[in-house]
């Protein structure tokens, strides 16, 4: 089981282009300042500019990353806050090459506290990848998971990836926020409870269905006919994902593969932590299927829920652990995948007895 911890006094700000949403104070709204606009991406090959009409904007007081607040200049944490930028090393240069809508890691995640009772983080962290995809972490110290949830905007609709692991109105409303009157489907990478505690937040609201959390809801969701052999698709207007079934680490797992902008997220079954495995025969069937997949389309990034490594190669952090200071990148690369699938072939159909640490992740058959 996994503890949920919850707090209901949200604040909002915006600062720099990242949205921040938490508890550690209540602001007042400036009502000059509720639209939003965020430019088009540099290089991108098509207009990018979103206005949106935001309660996010405008907001008064400290902010995580911002002059005087938590982490900022002045604050404590030393921790910074970027949006997309042209130039920056994490701006995705080969997806604007390669026709893909390019988007932007120039981003320092907000990691815990060393002592949570002194952490004044917001409840959840968003990282604008681009105009119309959405990057939110969760704070470590309200639950140490601080799972990774992204959102994918198309023009006629929208999809959420996960709906975290703390059950607040914090996410829905952002995302809400976001999305403007767009309809939103709240898919889950798979059905443990840190990747879908916020379910019922969700359900029942206009506009938004909750994919049930089972194969026959996955299934059904995202047109997939065979489980888990054949891919499913998903439409959101101007923007096509491939939903690939990918058990293994869980029964319902799938990975979502964005032709607009080439990321794959892969939720808990890669990302640079502890690979928790449950099924081995079938996760290394799951994660075979999904290299040769990734082999024939353009990937900028791997995506995954969490970030468990430490920026040392083959070190992560104790599991449960609510401070990181010095945490691996959230990214990983194609090639992470193809070591994956290798390592996996390599070790053969019976599971090893202990886990096996490479650069940035281990492979840890639970």
């Amino acid at each position: 089981m996994r503890s949920i911890a919850s707090r209901s006094d949200a604040y909002q700000d915006h600062v720099h282009g990242a949205c921040w949403i938490g508890h550690a104070q209540r602001i007042a709204y400036d009502a000059s300042m509720l639209a939003l606009t965020i430019e088009p991406v540099a290089g991108a090959g098509r207009h990018l500019a979103l206005v949106m009409a935001l309660g996010l904007c405008g907001c008064r007081g400290m902010t995580p990353g911002g002059p005087g607040g938590p982490g900022g200049p002045g604050g404590p944490g030393g921790m910074t806050a970027g949006a997309p930028k042209a130039g920056d090393a994490t701006t995705d240069r080969a997806g604007a090459a390669s026709g893909l809508v390019p988007g932007s890691l120039a981003v320092h995640w907000m990691h815990g506290s060393a002592d949570c009772t002194q952490n004044s983080d917001p409840e959840i962290q968003v990282h604008p990848y681009n105009a119309t995809t959405y990057i939110i972490r969760q704070n470590k110290c309200q639950n140490f998971e601080a799972p990774f949830v992204y959102l994918l905007i198309g023009t006629q609709a929208a999809l959420s990836l996960d709906t975290g692991a703390t059950d607040t109105p914090a996410l829905r409303e952002t995302i809400k926020r976001l999305i403007g009157a767009r309809p939103l489907l709240a898919a889950h990478s798979h059905a443990h409870g840190d990747h879908k505690a916020s379910d019922g937040q969700f359900a029942g609201q206009p506009g938004i269905t909750v994919v049930a959390n089972t194969v026959a809801g996955q299934q059904a969701a995202f047109g997939i006919t065979t489980w888990p052999e054949t891919p499913g698709h998903h439409e959101l207007g101007d923007r096509t994902l491939d939903v690939i079934a990918i058990p293994g680490h869980e029964t319902t797992h799938i990975a979502i593969y964005d032709r607009q902008t080439g990321l794959l997220l892969t939720g808990d079954s890669l990302y640079p932590g502890l690979l928790f495995i449950r099924d081995w025969p079938t996760y290394r069937t799951s994660m075979h299927r999904l290299a040769q997949f990734a082999a024939t389309r353009p990937i900028t990034h791997v995506l995954g829920a969490h970030i468990e490594m430490t920026a040392t190669p083959k070190v992560s952090y104790p599991y449960r652990t609510t401070y990181q200071p010095n945490e691996h990148v959230l990214q990983l690369t194609a090639a992470h995948l193809v070591e994956l699938d290798a390592a996996l072939i390599e070790l053969g159909p019976d599971k090893p007895a202990q886990p096996i640490a490479h650069d940035d992740f281990v492979i840890d058959p639970t």
